[in-house]
């Protein structure tokens, strides 16, 4: 509001700053030409209550009232002038329902290719008075063409009707495009003004019974398809048969009752709302997320297979995404059907969705993480793992962080857009435990102690059924400034690190008896000093 204010302001000054020049010049200018634009008036025809004053009205108020079932209405559309004797005795409601009748099975009009001039197209080839509405082929490639012709309203006005040398033609059509015999007598057994949703009573009795006929043998069928794909011993054999049984027998029936339409015929707005095709796509999004939830379950069960649970788990979140992606992308279609313009929808989902993608920046983040995790599987929840300065049991892997239960019994939570790309150190994953301490022995250890204490441990090590047999090594490594340093060098036959301090604290007794056999002594630490012409003395 703010920046209409400013710019109104601005207006309102620069119109201020402007008066006085024109006043200024008023008295120099004796003359002005102010050039005034004079809309032009469309020629809409004669007024008339029947919207009969263009080729196009007149067709589409036919076709409306076809659509109603107002046939008496509807054969006020027709020319009836002139017709020949045979055709001249049918009533003209009767020729409007006949044609009717006729274009249903004949065409599709999906729009109205005739002028909306009261003076018709031009360049057509054809007489100023006469528009073609549509050219019908008969069963035996015969051309029917239904024209559109200016004749006189009886008051001096012209206005649009079907031609009469159309209207002579509806009985041939009519006996050319008629139902079977069976159809017939159902299409008796229903009142002609009884529809819904632009199709008649009759149509509907057939589509339904088409459709509960056809049921069972499509169910069976997709019995047997999800019995040949799959198993009842299998655990994914239920989701097969809820597929093949479900949406498929759906879309196989529609795609049957579509063909039944096809051969009865449909109305202007019979073929409209055939056109959304809403039922179709209602029964393809219903197919698309059996599937979806087929594809989860099996790559589930073969993740708790493979002993990845925390993987399993995150398919639920991201089937329901792909669930919604499709229902979206379902909604769209349908509204394109119904012909709304998408263009600007798919717009504002555009603008709507970098404002989220914005706005969830950190969280998606993190489900990448999530999903890099549970792909690649770095760890796994019951893993003993160490993140930086954190060391403990992952607990839990969820789509925003991860959590570690340290060996103090604390939880960490850690964002999985950091754990997931950066250093993580798994200990559960490794095959054995080295077991590698470093012995301090005071500096007045002798050599043959040394040695002793040295074979004294490999013989231990090599001894202990839960060493490894290679590598096993004892070596004096280094003089520390208050030790020699022995290193040993093995590893455990164990990946548990309970039964892992158990073998080591029973390796640290044996190691110390050996030292105390051997009379050595463990070093502690302490500092030398030396003064000259005296002795050394040691303080700790």
């Amino acid at each position: 509001m703010k920046k209409i204010y400013i710019i109104l302001l601005v207006v309102l000054l620069l119109s201020g700053l402007t008066i006085p020049s024109l006043f200024a010049q008023e008295e120099e200018e004796t003359t002005k030409t102010v050039a005034v634009t004079v809309p032009l008036e469309v020629d809409k025809g004669p007024e008339d209550s029947l919207n009969r004053g263009t080729p196009r009205g007149s067709a589409i108020g036919f076709l409306e009232a076809c659509s109603k079932f107002d046939f008496e209405k509807a054969a006020q559309y027709l020319d009836l002038r002139n017709l020949p004797a045979d055709v001249s005795e049918i009533d003209g409601n009767e020729l409007a329902r006949q044609l009717n009748h006729v274009l249903s099975r004949s065409v599709w009009l999906d729009d109205y290719n005739v002028s909306d001039s009261p003076k018709g197209a031009k360049g057509d080839g054809l007489p100023e008075y006469r528009d073609l509405l549509v050219t019908i082929t008969g069963s035996e490639g015969k051309e029917y063409p239904i024209w559109m012709q200016r004749v006189p309203r009886g008051d001096g006005e012209q206005i649009w009707k079907i031609s009469n040398r159309s209207v002579a033609m509806i009985p041939e059509l009519y006996d050319d495009f008629s139902y079977p015999e069976v159809v017939e007598r159902i299409r008796k057994w229903f009142p002609e003004s009884a529809s819904f949703l632009g199709f008649e009573a009759f149509k509907w009795f057939i589509m339904v019974a088409v459709a509960l006929l056809s049921w069972p043998v499509f169910w069976l069928l997709g019995m047997v398809l999800s019995r040949i794909i799959s198993s009842p011993d299998m655990p994914a054999y239920p989701l097969w048969r809820r597929a093949f049984t479900g949406p498929l027998v759906l879309i196989a029936i529609l795609i049957l009752v579509n063909n039944v339409v096809e051969k009865l015929g449909a109305g202007a707005y019979a073929q409209m709302v055939m056109d959304t095709r809403s039922i179709t796509v209602i029964a393809i999004i219903w197919a698309i997320w059996v599937f979806i939830g087929l594809f989860k379950t099996q790559k589930q069960q073969k993740l708790l297979a493979e002993d990845r649970p925390g993987a399993a788990k995150l398919l639920q979140p991201m089937s329901t995404l792909m669930k919604v992606v499709v229902l979206i992308f379902g909604l769209l279609i349908w509204l394109n059907n119904l012909g709304v313009n998408i263009t600007t929808v798919l717009a504002g989902l555009g603008v709507g969705g970098l404002a989220v993608a914005l706005a969830l920046q950190k969280p998606i983040e993190d489900m990448m993480g999530a999903l890099s995790i549970f792909s690649q599987a770095p760890f796994r929840v019951g893993d003993l793992c160490k993140y930086r300065q954190v060391f403990g049991i992952i607990e839990d892997i969820g789509l925003r962080t991860t959590r570690i239960r340290t060996l103090t019994n604390t939880v960490v939570s850690i964002p999985n857009a950091q754990i997931a790309y950066e250093e993580v150190e798994n200990i559960s994953y490794r095959s054995k435990i080295r077991y590698w301490p470093t012995l301090r022995l005071r500096y007045d250890t002798s050599q043959e102690q040394l040695v002793q204490v040295r074979d004294d441990i490999l013989e231990l090590l090599h001894a202990h059924e839960m060493i490894h047999e290679s590598p096993v090594r004892v070596r004096l490594t280094d003089f520390d400034r208050d030790a020699i340093l022995i290193k040993l060098h093995s590893f455990v036959k164990t990946t548990d690190y309970t039964e892992y301090l158990e073998v080591s604290e029973e390796l640290n007794l044996g190691i110390m008896k050996i030292v105390e056999r051997a009379g050595a002594r463990f070093a502690l630490p302490a500092a030398s000093v030396q003064i000259e012409g005296g002795p050394a003395l040691i303080s700790g």
